[in-house]
């Protein structure tokens, strides 16, 4: 099936969508129970249209930051910026101010629309920039004398109006939007993705998810990564279907808004469906009407797997994406086998290979780098030749991530191209180790990676969540890892932690993994 959406803007596809059920309801702010339909939100961008060009001075490539949390003022913002050609640049409201302040002076901002949930980290930011607006009035005196102009989206929203000013011409191609990485192995690099891009994704996501207007999503993920931006709200808008905006994911406030809205479409990472598990049983939640369970960013192990497919009473459809290919690139199809620990098959229009460090293309159930091509791989990283050069190589995206096909061409990963671990020259992949922990009943999560040994270079080592009420010793783990695993595989260190550090998606950070501090007696 040929992308209806190939010769489109991000706009012109929105419209098509308000056109044809302008009295369905679009978004539900859960917090404030406000819902907004099709032509309430049309109504809603136009009048924010109109106080962006008689404001701003906002010209076509310009870059502005979004900064919010998951609200309807942050798609109106996004959808009145693409109208006008801008740049939307998604700020993730757990960095520091140092770091926006990076992103900023990189992206060369522009302008700022921002909440007044984070006055203390944007004051900083203002001096830099043209201007500014929040979506509440601002208050003026307590802004420094030297911050740039600001302006009030809703006295903007409350001249409602039907009519656009002219807008420019754009095309497909041009850039949409800049993501900017998580910057954990370095200095955060923006991800550039064009309309084509998003559109393509989003379109592709339809149809692997086989979603309806009679569909409600809800945000688990921010809206700020590409993962709630392009497979929740842009797949949600563009079916003509219903979001549920829940401002940040609390496991709580997810599951109530599940069961009060009856959520067909849940997106969301492993360690997020863990953190739900944990209050399912002992809480009464509807989760009956969900008809499917998402899952990204991460393997799902396979306990965890069964479980949620257990109690939640809905098929896992496990996938796998990055911010360079726009988000989403494969998916274990609804129909026809899914297969537990695979992250399916390439979704229409995209294309995967398995290749060697050479570039040839692998055999099934050898591993290999994964390399994508298709609509959905980005423009490149801004102002970032070299690295893009790097990156994307006869037009092929080589992803870092590691994995196999199988014979009928399921994908399975294995690990990030930096995660794998050296032992004297053995390869051991950490995902092969935490899939065995997590069959330990003692394990409610953990994470397995790497530490220096003057021996053999590196050895395994594993951080350890226990589940609550059981005491597990390293030494029945380790036993208990031997029963599956090489002996070399065998982790030869586990700490235990009362937490994983995870970043705003629930994406476990290994970076961040440190031993525990021993504790001493005063």
């Amino acid at each position: 099936m040929l992308n209806p959406y190939a010769m489109k803007t991000l706009f012109d596809a929105f419209q098509e969508s308000a056109r044809q059920f302008p009295e369905r309801v679009a978004l539900t702010n859960y917090h404030t129970e406000e819902q907004i339909t099709y032509s309430a939100l049309v109504s809603q961008i136009n009048a924010v249209i109109q106080g962006l060009t008689r404001h701003c001075d906002l010209a076509p490539g310009d870059r502005v930051g979004l900064f919010m949390l998951n609200q309807s003022e942050w798609i109106v913002s996004f959808l009145a910026l693409q109208a006008l050609g801008a740049v939307v640049v998604p700020l993730n409201y757990r960095l520091s101010t140092q770091e926006h302040q990076m992103v900023m002076q990189d992206s060369g901002m522009k302008g700022l629309i921002t909440s007044p949930d984070f006055d203390e980290t944007y004051q900083p930011l203002l001096s830099a920039l043209s201007w500014c607006i929040q979506t509440t009035a601002p208050d003026l005196e307590d802004s420094p004398s030297q911050a740039c102009p600001c302006f009030s989206m809703a006295d903007w929203v409350s001249e409602t109006t039907n009519s656009l000013p002219p807008l420019p011409h754009l095309s497909p191609g041009d850039l949409a939007v800049l993501i900017y990485t998580s910057g954990t192995t370095g200095k955060a690099k923006g991800v550039m993705l064009s309309h084509q891009n998003l559109l393509a994704d989003s379109w592709a996501n339809r149809m692997v998810i086989e979603s309806t207007q009679e569909d409600v999503f809800i945000t688990a993920s921010p809206l700020f990564h590409v993962f709630g931006l392009a497979n929740v709200m842009l797949t949600a808008l563009l079916e003509g279907a219903s979001i549920v905006l829940v401002k940040k994911f609390n496991p709580k406030s997810i599951l109530e808004a599940i069961s009060k809205h009856q959520v067909t479409f849940l997106a969301a990472v492993p360690t997020m469906y863990q953190m739900m598990l944990t209050l399912l049983p002992s809480h009464q939640y509807d989760v009956s009407a969900l008809r499917v369970c998402h899952s990204g960013a991460a393997p799902m192990p396979q306990a965890v797997f069964t479980e949620v497919e257990t109690i939640f009473g809905a098929p896992v459809q496990e996938g796998y994406g990055q911010s360079e290919a726009s988000s989403i690139m494969t998916s274990n199809p609804l129909k026809g086998h899914r297969k537990p620990g695979s992250v399916g098959l390439p979704l229409p229009g995209v294309f995967i290979e398995i290749v060697d460090e050479e570039g040839h293309v692998l055999p099934p159930n050898e591993i290999g780098e994964l390399r994508a091509q298709g609509d959905t791989v980005m423009l490149g990283y801004w102002q970032n030749p070299t690295v893009t050069e790097k990156t994307i190589r006869n037009g092929w995206l080589y992803t870092s991530d590691m994995g196999y096909k199988d014979e009928e061409g399921y994908i399975f990963l294995v690990g990030r191209r930096d995660d794998l671990i050296n032992i004297g020259g053995a390869k051991v992949y950490p995902q092969e180790v935490e899939e065995v922990l997590y069959q330990h009943e003692t394990v409610q999560s953990c994470v397995v990676t790497a530490e220096k040994s003057d021996l053999y270079y590196q050895a395994v080592v594993a951080y350890v969540v226990p589940t609550p009420d059981k005491s597990p010793s390293a030494t029945e783990l380790q036993k208990f890892c031997r029963n599956f695993l090489g002996e070399f595989k065998v982790p030869k260190t586990i700490y235990f932690v009362d937490e994983i550090p995870k970043g705003p998606t629930g994406k476990i950070l290994r970076h961040q993994l440190k031993p525990p501090v021993p504790k001493t007696s005063a």
